[in-house]
């Protein structure tokens, strides 16, 4: 009876545990490699369409086969904070949520077999009626349900209402010209427009696309006719970090920046980079992509882009308290990228070994600690990349506006503000 009782309430509590998953970017499965959504035709702008727009957020990835796969894709809407939504399906899509993936292309020529995938959203098949969060389920139609989920990624759709006049500096209330940076905005709204601004509006900010020390939820410093102001908030204040540290794999045959040395040993050819050195120390400028990784192979066409297993190594005389990842997108590269480093007694070092296709990287080392609002981990580079007024960084601002009894959270504002 007991065991009935159980199974029961947890069936009535499954949406409730559905409902309360946050989505973010990421892949799910081993048999997927270079993921990828950033807007179309702009390999390094951020996954932001303008609702009723020609614009498309593009999705490409690498399943790491020839084998002919029944491929799907689902979408759902998805609250401010990247809970799904408890909009209908009808209420904010044209068309079907669930859909058959294009047909992929197989590789040609290359020591490691993969078919590459690639979906642009909105297209024929689905268009999106309304703004804010969207999250795209793909899967696999015949796999075993715990095997069929493949990845996901994240986007969202503006409809622009509001206008944002935002800028970052480092005359902080923490301290000037020292590690920190802080964010400061004012919204331009219509007049009437918003009622309740504490209430009404939610604010999501990113430093880099980073979502470990994202803020979310911060009230307004002050309200004047159409002005909503945002400034001198301990939240505003982000630890300024350092440039990305960057590799280039991009030849079998010569070794590109980053990389110590090439060779062969079956089934995989490998680049081992030169062995990094902590950054806490000095501060040294470098035009980096602020985490981003771009494809490209400079003897082949796109088809032909090899995968290479490469090296990392962090050489310290004794290991954190705390454990080491890799940051940046390069966690969309490769699953494995996002667990943490080992540390190497015999050689005194953090290593790891990541198959990732030919191209540029951006990555840097990062301790895990306690999140900025105490809900998640979050990630510190002050022991390993150090924490540099100068970094060239970039700030996101999603400004959502949901009213009185209102359905959904609208995307009505967004702005990327870059401090160099």
């Amino acid at each position: 009876m007991k065991q009935r009782l159980s199974t029961i309430l947890l069936l009535l509590m499954m949406p409730l545990l559905l409902s309360a998953q946050v989505y973010r970017t990421q892949i799910l499965s081993p048999k997927v490699m270079s993921l990828q959504a950033h807007l179309a035709d702009a390999w390094n702008k951020a996954p932001v369409i303008e609702l009723h727009s020609e614009q498309q957020v593009s999705i490409s990835f690498d399943e790491m086969s020839h084998e002919y796969l029944r491929l799907a894709y689902r979408i759902r809407h998805c609250n401010a904070d990247w809970q799904a939504s408890s909009m209908n399906e009808l209420d904010y899509l044209e068309g079907f949520s669930e859909n058959d993936l294009p047909e992929g292309a197989t590789s040609e020529a290359t020591t490691v077999e993969y078919t590459h995938y690639e979906l642009k959203l909105p297209n024929d098949d689905v268009r999106l009626k309304l703004s804010g969060n969207y999250v795209v389920e793909i899967f696999d139609r015949d796999a075993a349900e715990e095997e069929a989920m493949l990845l996901q990624v994240c986007f969202s759709v503006l409809d622009r209402k509001i206008g944002i006049d935002a800028k970052v500096s480092a005359q902080t209330d923490q301290a000037y010209n020292d590690k920190y940076q802080q964010l400061s905005f004012e919204l331009q709204t219509p007049m009437g427009m918003i009622e309740r601004p504490d209430s009404d509006i939610k604010i999501l900010i990113r430093q880099n696309r980073r979502c470990d020390n994202q803020v979310f939820g911060i009230p307004p410093y002050m309200t004047s006719g159409n002005s909503i102001r945002y400034q001198h908030h301990p939240s505003l204040v982000f630890a300024a970090g350092n440039e990305y540290r960057r590799f280039e794999i991009s030849s079998h045959k010569m070794a590109g920046m980053g990389v110590d040395r090439l060779f062969f040993e079956r089934p995989y050819y490998h680049a081992v980079l030169f062995a990094d050195v902590l950054r806490n120390r000095s501060y040294t400028y470098d035009q980096d992509q602020n985490g981003r990784y771009y494809i490209r192979n400079r003897e082949a066409d796109a088809l032909q882009t090899d995968y290479q297993m490469v090296h990392f190594s962090l050489p310290v005389d004794k290991p954190f308290a705390q454990a080491l990842y890799l940051l940046g997108d390069i966690q969309q590269a490769n699953q494995q990228a996002a667990q943490a480093l080992i540390y190497n007694e015999e050689n005194r070092a953090y290593e790891c070994q990541l198959l990732l296709k030919q191209g540029q990287y951006n990555y840097m080392y990062a301790l895990a600690v306690s999140s900025r609002n105490s809900e998640n981990e979050s990630l510190s580079l002050s022991q390993t990349e150090g924490d540099f007024w100068p970094t060239a960084n970039e700030y996101q601002i999603f400004v959502y506006y949901c009213p009185f009894a209102g359905e959904y959270d609208q995307l009505i504002g967004y702005q990327e503000v870059v401090f160099n």
